[in-house]
C-alpha cells in the first residue's frame, strides 16, 4: 500500500493502520477477465482501446494509481511518469506483457503480482510456442519485471531459478537448431558503400537514389540511430569545410535531455577525384530544393508521398529498411558464418574506421558512446584488415598526418 505523506514508499496494511489517504496497490488476480480485456487479450471487444499504446495508458495509470491519487493534480503527475517512455518502449511492453496475461488466463495464474512459479510456467508456455529467440524471450521478462516496478512489487524474474530456466531455454534454443548457433552479424566493407554510391548516382529511381544517400550518410555518421532518417532539409549545409549537418529535433536527444545533435563531415580535398559519398548527399540535396519541398521535410522520405506526410518521423530502423533493399539490387556474400544486418552498418563504419587508424576515442564519439568499452566490444572488429575503399570513405576522418 501507498500512504500519504510517506514519500510515495509502498507500505504493508498492518504498518498503515490508522493513517489517512491508504491506497492499495494494484491486485489482479487469477481469472480477471475484465482486467485482462481492458489489456488487449480479446476476451470482450473495447472500442477505446486502438492500439498497444492505448493499452499500455491504462495499464499504466492502474498501475500507478497508488502514488499518484496521494498528489495535488493526479492527471498531471500521471502524464509527466508517462512521458518517460518513449512511444515505441510504452508499445513494446505493452505487445509483451499480453502474451504473459494470455499465459496467466489460460493456467489461471495471477499476473499481478506473480510469483517465480507463474514466470518459470510462462517460460514453459514460450518454449511450447516456439516463437521466440532466448534474447526475445529477456526483452518478454522485462515486460514484465517492468510492470512489476511501476505497480512496486519485487521482480519475479530476478530469482536464480529463473537464471537457470533462461540457461535450460538457451539450450534447449540450440538443440533445436541442430547445435548450430545464428549467423554472425558482420561488418558492413566500405567498398559496398562505394557500390551504393554508384547505384544512387545513376539509377533514374529516384526514392532509391534518396535510399542509397541515406544509407551512404548513415556510414559517414556511424549510423547513430535515426540520426540519418530524421535529417531534414534545413538540416543540411555544405562550406569548404565540409556537410554541415544537424538535428534539431532527434527525438532521443530530446528524451534524454542532451544537446542537439551537429557535426561537420569532411569533405575530400583532393581535386583529382570524386568524392563520391559526399557528391550523391549533395545530388539529393540539391534535387530536394529544385523541387521547392518544404524546408523542415525530411531529406531522406519517399519524394512521391505527400507534402504533410514528409514531416513525419522516420523510424530510427528504416536505415536497416535501406540496407535489404540495395542488398536485394547489389549482392554481396557474407563471410563464411555471417550474415549483413542490423547494426552491420554502424559496425562496418566502426570497424574499417579502426582499421584505418581512426583514434577509438573519435569512433566511440561518433557512435554515440560515452565509453570506450561498449564501442570496442560491440562494433570493432580489431582483426579486420585496412582497405583502400575504407580510406576514400572514411580517411576524412584520420588526423591530418595520417591522411598523407
Amino acid at each position: 500500500m501507498v500512504a500519504a505523506g510517506h514519500g510515495g514508499r509502498y507500505i504493508d496494511a498492518a504498518a498503515a493502520a490508522g493513517v489517512r489517504g491508504v491506497h492499495p496497490r494494484l491486485l489482479v488476480p487469477a481469472g480477471a477477465d475484465a482486467f485482462l480485456a481492458d489489456c488487449g487479450v480479446p476476451l470482450r471487444a473495447n472500442r477505446t482501446l486502438r492500439n498497444d499504446e492505448h493499452r499500455w495508458r491504462l495499464l499504466f495509470s492502474r498501475l500507478i494509481a497508488p502514488v499518484v491519487d496521494d498528489t495535488h493534480d493526479p492527471a498531471a503527475a500521471a502524464a509527466l511518469m508517462l512521458g518517460g517512455y518513449r512511444p515505441n518502449t510504452r508499445r513494446s511492453y505493452m505487445s509483451k506483457w499480453r502474451f504473459f496475461l494470455a499465459y496467466c488466463a489460460a493456467h489461471g495464474r495471477v499476473p499481478l503480482p506473480a510469483t517465480p512459479a507463474t514466470v518459470v510456467g510462462y517460460t514453459l508456455w514460450e518454449q511450447r510456442r516456439r516463437a521466440l529467440s532466448p534474447p526475445s524471450l529477456q526483452k518478454y521478462f522485462s515486460a514484465v519485471a517492468s510492470a512489476h516496478a511501476v505497480a512496486g512489487y519485487d521482480d519475479p524474474t530476478k530469482h536464480f531459478l529463473l537464471r537457470l530456466c533462461v540457461y535450460g531455454y538457451r539450450q534447449w534454443a540450440l538443440e533445436e537448431a541442430g547445435g548450430e548457433l545464428a549467423p554472425q552479424r558482420m561488418p558492413l566493407p566500405a567498398g559496398f558503400i562505394l557500390r551504393v554510391c554508384d547505384l544512387g548516382l545513376s539509377t533514374p529511381d529516384a526514392h532509391l537514389r534518396v535510399q542509397c544517400a541515406g544509407l551512404v550518410l548513415g556510414f559517414l555518421l556511424f549510423n547513430r540511430p535515426g540520426a540519418t532518417a530524421c535529417m531534414r532539409s534545413c538540416g543540411v549545409a555544405f562550406s569548404p569545410h565540409g556537410m554541415e549537418l544537424q538535428i534539431v529535433d532527434f527525438k532521443i536527444a530530446l528524451w534524454t535531455g542532451h544537446e542537439r545533435h551537429a557535426f561537420t563531415v569532411p569533405i575530400d580535398g583532393d581535386a583529382t577525384r570524386v568524392d563520391k559519398p559526399v557528391a550523391l548527399v549533395r545530388l539529393v540535396w540539391d534535387q530536394h530544393r529544385a523541387a521547392a519541398r518544404a524546408r523542415n521535410a525530411l531529406l531522406f522520405a519517399d519524394p512521391a508521398l505527400p507534402p504533410p506526410v514528409l514531416l513525419f518521423h522516420l523510424a530510427a530502423r528504416t536505415t536497416n529498411f535501406w540496407l535489404r533493399r540495395v542488398l536485394s539490387i547489389l549482392p554481396l556474400r557474407a563471410p563464411l558464418g555471417g550474415v549483413y544486418q542490423d547494426h552491420s552498418v554502424r559496425s562496418g563504419a566502426a570497424t574499417e574506421a579502426y582499421a584505418l587508424g581512426v583514434p577509438l576515442p573519435m569512433i566511440s564519439e561518433m557512435i554515440g558512446h560515452a565509453l570506450l568499452e561498449p564501442t570496442l566490444r560491440g562494433y570493432v572488429r580489431t582483426r579486420w584488415w585496412s582497405s583502400p575503399a575504407a580510406r576514400e570513405v572514411l580517411g576524412r576522418f584520420l588526423p591530418s598526418p595520417l591522411r598523407l
